[in-house]
């Protein structure tokens, strides 16, 4: 049954109307019409229940509520047509969903005029009788106590939306498909969920009105002006003013500010960034079975197994054992689906390779296909010679035609001859970016680059760490030829193949520019094993030395010999080195002797590296050693990372640096906290205002903040194919799409001086700014945020200027509602759109659109 409380977790895909014009069906002239019901209250009004009172309100009297009493109307309203309700409420506590107009349908009521418990905002939410997608609509500001305030939903059945309007200003509108006619009663002071009577209301009600039709803004705002600004009504902000002097610099930013965070999670590189695209290629998913893989009999007859005689190497201790009668109408072989399907691209060379062997008595070529599931004819086929008992590597070309693109291919090997083959590390690549062999998609890495990242941090995360000490990433398993990569159990439940390795994540880096910021395991997994500092640490303090001398050791050390030899001589430009990840959640307290001893040995070898501490809090952070920069994670709700844009403002200036190595905002369940996967994969505009507000605050601190990065970064959407939301990047096998924040990520750090400037924000609804120069060109750049649902003009103030170019440009992020958002079958729903700015000088005003996020560029010199 819907839960009216859990809204906020309904996907939603539809195009709105504007936010500040009416809809089509709208009244659009200022005169309301009749109200079907109206109260102010002088009298009593209805049947009321439980503990209700009239006393004084914002107009003769008012509803009282005490939480336990409610009012019957006696008028019926038809759901299923557009309507409005509005009242002025004053809220007598916060905390409890609270509801002060509902209608009761058979089971839930129909609308909730509410203030919600979960976002301590006003609200208008509308239900289903049964099944179908509930909804509602959000206020943006938090509700104070004892404060008057006038909310009115409204329902457009043409339209089919929902819009709330706060002191007359449009909040939030949004898509209800599923309006019915509720039998009834109307309700002041609570709501029906399940069947009981919920919510009740504590505070005041005045000046009820309910409306058989879709009122306008404009009519709406003419109800509630004549009583906007009377004394203990919530106050309009005063207009907003951002005043900055060019001449004067703040702090220089940080060079490194804006990177990638990277692990293995959601299927981020195998079935996401890496290349491969079949699915267990090396047989060792699974103990007792072959999943992703199954019989080919067409004509013939055969058999499979997993085999453990004569494997390839140690590395690789299971091959694929296939048993062969073949003839020569027919065909016995095996399939593999890939990661939900195996994408085929039309004009596309794919390379296939494998390891195999075959019995002496062997007859016949081996087929190579990219078919369909049940067969049929074949995107692309070669065939292959295969013979001799010993191993050997195959490789083969596979070029499809003007074929229509799918997610469903298969990988098929099949042979009409007879004999024994076995197989081992079966695999199968696309054209790679840059075409880089063993290398990375091309769609994602494309999208990373758009980001402009100055830094890849790796290769994690709890990836790093492992549920075990044995689960950790052992960065020397990963490195040399992919048949001597054994792969490992990752933390988030399925097997990783480190074809994804040491050497591939500085690919990685040198494709995209990016300099490395390395993270060593430091003897904690996330299973709570730990390694006691001294003795027992020393084998991974040694791990972590040889790491970082493969990384930028010359070739005449040992380490940096063998990364010469795997192609790469050159040293990477490594300068901060991270020690663990997440050891907060260490409740043994060793983190501080186990960071003293890396912190130790690292510094007496590499004294220019900086040392990054994983612990945030108190109780866990390190105090023996001074280290160079703290790491902080931050996830919270959308309006929390706003709010967290001042975090950096006080921050102590004399202590460590700060790289905040993990943050997101999100706007449904927590993360950790969503074991049905609830939530959407990738985040919404609202997620995307706060991350965009917190992105101010970090670039106005830049002075401290050096580095920061948002996490996760990837998932693939498939069911089943992520443990965390909200990401950044979601994608199947063959398409991709980047979410709203990841725009917002675009926005922020292709557009970015090399010194904050001194600036005043003051006045205007929840507006966050930063303001950032490029001293060499004179470009300046003003980054804006309105997170409210309505435009708000910003006077903008430049001093210091000996000359200010008239014209700029903008470039706005913004969405039709905050819960807008991009996905596969929408994925440029919400894109940033640039146009040019007039009439600039060294006042000018600036309105922001709602629900956005812009970016002013000037050229002041």
């Amino acid at each position: 049954m819907y839960n009216h409380r859990l809204a906020r977790a309904v996907p939603i895909a539809l195009f709105l109307c504007p936010l500040m014009t009416a809809c089509s069906n709208a009244q659009t002239n200022t005169a309301p019409p009749t109200p079907l019901f109206n109260a102010n209250f002088d009298t009593a009004i209805g049947t009321p229940s439980g503990d209700t009172t009239l006393a004084a309100g914002i107009s003769g009297n008012a509803l009282t509520l005490t939480g336990t009493g409610s009012v019957e109307l006696a008028q019926s309203l038809d759901t299923s047509k557009s309507y409005t309700v509005m009242a002025w409420v004053k809220a007598g506590r916060i905390g409890g969903f609270q509801t002060f107009i509902s209608s009761d349908g058979p089971r839930n009521s129909a609308f909730f005029l509410q203030l919600r418990d979960d976002t301590k905002h006003f609200a208008f939410t509308a239900v289903p009788a049964e099944g179908g997608n509930a909804n509602f609509a959000s206020g943006q500001d938090d509700v104070e106590v004892g404060k008057w305030y006038h909310i009115a939903g409204v329902y457009d059945a043409t339209e089919k939306t929902l819009s709330l309007y706060v002191n007359g200003m449009l909040q939030d509108s949004v898509p209800f498909m599923d309006a019915y006619r509720a039998p009834g009663p109307l309700r002041l002071g609570r709501a029906k969920f399940d069947g009981n009577a919920v919510d009740y209301a504590s505070g005041q009600l005045d000046d009820a009105q309910i409306f058989q039709s879709a009122l306008s803004g404009a009519q709406i705002q003419a109800i509630a002006q004549p009583l906007l600004g009377k004394a203990g009504t919530a106050q309009a902000p005063l207009p907003a003013t951002l005043a900055l002097d060019i001449s004067k610099v703040r702090a220089r930013v940080s060079p490194m500010l804006y990177g990638l965070m990277t692990e293995e999670i959601n299927h981020a590189y195998d079935g996401g960034l890496y290349g491969e695209l079949l699915q267990n290629r090396a047989f060792l998913d699974n103990a007792n079975a072959t999943p992703h893989w199954s019989l080919v009999q067409d004509g013939g007859t055969g058999s499979m197994s997993l085999d453990t005689e004569q494997p390839l190497n140690a590395a690789l201790p299971k091959s694929l054992k296939i048993q062969v009668d073949g003839t020569k109408s027919g065909r016995v072989g095996v399939r593999n689906d890939g990661y939900w399907g195996v994408p085929i691209k039309p004009q596309t060379r794919y390379t296939a390779s494998f390891w195999a062997r075959v019995s002496p008595d062997w007859k016949g070529p081996v087929t190579i296909e990219l078919d369909s599931a049940n067969g049929g004819k074949p995107y692309a086929s070669a065939q292959v010679k295969v013979a001799g008992t010993a191993w050997k590597k195959y490789t083969v070309t596979l070029s499809t035609g003007q074929v229509a693109a799918t997610t469903e291919g298969r990988f098929t090997l099949t042979s009409k001859g007879s004999g024994t083959m076995w197989l081992s590390l079966v695999s199968l690549f696309p054209p790679t970016y840059k075409n880089r062999a063993n290398g990375n998609r091309i769609d994602l890495m494309e999208k990373m680059a758009a980001m402009n990242p100055q830094y890849l941090r790796f290769p994690g995360g709890n990836y790093l760490e492992g549920n075990t000490i044995d689960e950790r990433f052992d960065w020397k398993k990963t490195i040399g030829p992919l048949e001597n990569r054994p792969g490992h159990m990752g933390p988030w439940g399925y097997r990783s193949t480190d074809g994804m390795g040491l050497m591939e994540f500085f690919g990685w880096c040198d494709d995209l520019n990016m300099d490395p910021v390395l993270a060593v395991y430091a003897g904690y997994s996330l299973g709570g094993q730990y390694v006691e500092p001294g003795p027992k640490l020393q084998p991974f303090v040694q791990d972590a030395l040889d790491e970082i001398e493969f990384v930028i050791g010359d070739q005449n050390t040992k380490w940096g010999k063998m990364r010469a030899q795997l192609g790469h001589p050159k040293p990477w430009n490594l300068k901060y080195v991270e020690i663990g990840n997440e050891d907060f959640f260490d409740k043994s307290g060793s983190y501080d002797g186990r960071f003293a001893q890396f912190y130790d040995a690292i510094k007496a070898k590499y004294p220019q590296l900086q040392l990054i501490s994983t612990t945030m809090d108190e109780r866990t952070r390190v105090k023996s050693r001074k280290p160079d920069v703290i790491d902080e994670h931050y996830y919270a709700d959308a309006r929390e990372m706003e709010r967290k844009a001042a975090l950096y403002d006080k921050y102590d200036r004399s202590g460590p640096k700060i790289f905040v190595g993990e943050w997101a905002a999100f706007t449904e369940r927590v993360p950790w906290q969503d074991p049905q996967q609830l939530n959407a994969p990738t985040p919404n505009m609202a997620a995307a205002l706060g991350d965009a507000a917190f992105m101010t605050g970090m670039e106005r601190n830049s002075d401290i903040v050096v580095m920061h990065c948002y996490a996760p970064l990837f998932v693939n959407v498939n069911p089943g194919g992520r443990q965390w939301a909200p990401n950044l990047l979601g994608y199947n096998n063959l398409t991709s799409y980047a979410a709203p924040s990841y725009y917002a990520q675009v926005m922020f750090a292709n557009n970015l001086g090399d010194a904050v400037l001194d600036s005043t924000l003051s006045g205007g609804r929840r507006i966050n700014a930063s303001v950032t120069r490029n001293t060499k060109s004179g470009e300046l750049f003003v980054k804006v945020v309105n997170p409210m649902g309505y435009a708000q003009s910003i006077k903008m103030s430049i001093g210091g200027a000996k000359s200010l170019a008239k014209s700029g440009t903008v470039t706005v992020l913004q969405g039709a509602s905050q819960k807008d958002t991009n996905s596969l079958a929408q994925p440029t729903k919400i894109v940033p759109v640039t146009k040019p700015l007039s009439n600039v000088g060294s006042e000018f005003s600036y309105e922001a659109p709602p629900f956005s996020i812009s970016v002013v560029k000037l050229n002041a010199k």
